[in-house]
């Protein structure tokens, strides 16, 4: 009978931990992964907090992070490769 409980416990409990998901937003890699292939001079220039730039699907099954920049600079646009989790191009 204990045998049973413990065995029943278990599966319960990774049962659970199947079912939680992490908590780190993948927009957030894909941020993070733009902002560190940015240039310290482009690092520099970007508006506001970049933990908060724009991701949105791009072609390909890629991802583009715009970050909002000062001093006229205009855009910076990043496609990332989710798969590879690598920066594919900087559009500027």
């Amino acid at each position: 009978m204990k045998f049973q409980i413990l065995l029943f416990t278990l599966l319960g409990l990774l049962l659970f931990a199947c079912t939680v998901e992490s908590p780190e937003d993948p927009l957030d890699v894909y941020r993070n992964i733009a902002y560190n292939a940015l240039s310290p001079t482009q690092k520099a220039s970007v508006l506001g907090d970049w933990q908060k730039a724009e991701v949105s699907a791009w072609t390909n099954g890629n991802y583009l992070v715009v970050f909002q920049t000062k001093d006229n600079m205009g855009l910076i646009r990043v496609v990332v490769d989710p798969v590879n989790g690598r920066v594919v191009e900087i559009l500027i």
